[in-house]
Parts: C-alpha cells; sequence; structure tokens
C-alpha cells in the first residue's frame, strides 16, 4: 500500500513537473525570452523566472 501512494505521489509531482514547463515554454513564446522553472513541493510553491 504504501509503494502504491510513493508512486501515485511522484507521478503527481511529475505531472507538475511537465506542466510548469509547458507554461514555462508558452511564456517564452508569448514573450520571446526562455524562463527558468523553480518549484518546490514541500512548501508548495511554483516559480517561473525570466532569463535575461
Amino acid at each position: 500500500m504504501f509503494k502504491k501512494t510513493m508512486a501515485e505521489a511522484k507521478a503527481k509531482g511529475e505531472e507538475i513537473e511537465v506542466l510548469a514547463r509547458i507554461l514555462a515554454e508558452k511564456m517564452q513564446a508569448f514573450h520571446d525570452v526562455p524562463y527558468r522553472v523553480q518549484i518546490d513541493h514541500q512548501v508548495g510553491f511554483v516559480m517561473l523566472v525570466s532569463v535575461r
């Protein structure tokens, strides 16, 4: 049971990572500037930062 729960949590974390990277790509396309993704799951924090 614990292994299944851990696998589900890992899959959800990976999905968040993918979605954040997609958003960063969309921001880059819109603003013509690359973006960096920073995620901290411990505090529930997602940040996109333009890299100029």
